[in-house]
Order: C-alpha cells, then sequence, then structure tokens
C-alpha cells in the first residue's frame, strides 16, 4: 500500500490478518538485520586477524636495523592497536545485534497482547522459544568470543 506525501491518514484498525503481516515483515527485517551484522563481524574480524598475522610475523622476522627504527615503532604501534580496534567492532556489532533481538521481543509481544499467545487462523508469528534460543546462539555468542580472544591477545602482546 503506497500512501501519497500529503494524503491524509485514516484512522482505521488493521485486520488481524493486516497487522499479522506488518509484524512478520518487521520480524523479517530485523532477522535480516542480525545476518547483516554477522557479516560484517566475520569480515571484520577476518580482515583484522589477517593484519595481526602480518604485522606479528613483521615483528619477528628479523632485528631492527637502525634505519628501520621508525617502521619497527610503526609495528609495535600497530600490533598494539589492532587489538582495541577489533574489540570496539565485536561490541559495536554486539551492541547492534542486541538491538535487532530487543526490537524483534518488543514485536512479538506486541502481537501477543493484541492477539494472545496465538491467533489460531494464522502461522505462529515465530518459532518457539526454545527454538528461537538456539538460532540466538551464533549472533549473541560470537562477538563475545571474538572480543575474549582479542583482549587474550591484547593483554599476552603488552
Amino acid at each position: 500500500m503506497v500512501v501519497a506525501m500529503n494524503a491524509p491518514m485514516m484512522n482505521t484498525p488493521l485486520s488481524a490478518l493486516e497487522y499479522y503481516n506488518l509484524v512478520r515483515e518487521r520480524l523479517e527485517h530485523e532477522d535480516n538485520l542480525i545476518v547483516q551484522r554477522l557479516t560484517w563481524l566475520v569480515g571484520s574480524q577476518s580482515f583484522l586477524f589477517t593484519a595481526y598475522a602480518i604485522v606479528s610475523n613483521g615483528l619477528m622476522s628479523q632485528p631492527p636495523q637502525p634505519a628501520s627504527q621508525h617502521f619497527e615503532e610503526q609495528l609495535q604501534m600497530l600490533f598494539q592497536l589492532i587489538p582495541i580496534v577489533a574489540m570496539l567492532t565485536c561490541v559495536l556489532i554486539y551492541i547492534s545485534i542486541l538491538a535487532a533481538v530487543m526490537t524483534m521481543r518488543k514485536l512479538r509481544s506486541g502481537y501477543r497482547s493484541r492477539f494472545g499467545p496465538e491467533e489460531d487462523a494464522l502461522p505462529s508469528i515465530m518459532t518457539a522459544a526454545p527454538v528461537r534460543s538456539f538460532g540466538l546462539v551464533a549472533p549473541l555468542l560470537l562477538p563475545l568470543v571474538f572480543t575474549t580472544i582479542w583482549l587474550i591477545l591484547w593483554m599476552h602482546g603488552q
């Protein structure tokens, strides 16, 4: 349904099917956002792990030469900064994933408050809670796993 910018809004209540479709579309949108954010997480972490490995290799490859002292200092700074950037990336993406999960919970709660536990004529708005919990394991735990690994690397690199 397309509404013109200046068209008056009608205050007609949504039917059960219209409300179901609206909530379902929002849930799918939030789910897609979680997938995108996980993609960002894995992509950023693989890039940062690669950069960290290259810097580590550069620090270990040869004894520092007087002419390369500045380069050695830059490598050392990168060695310290990459884990910090990686941890911040994990935290920011984790917060955005939590926001999507909270939005989905609010949408389900709003739907249940309007129609009760389930509307008999319509399919379930989402899967059962235990199955949803299993599905959220990766989005909720992967950022924490990466953050922990980076924290360990950062602490041992000091």
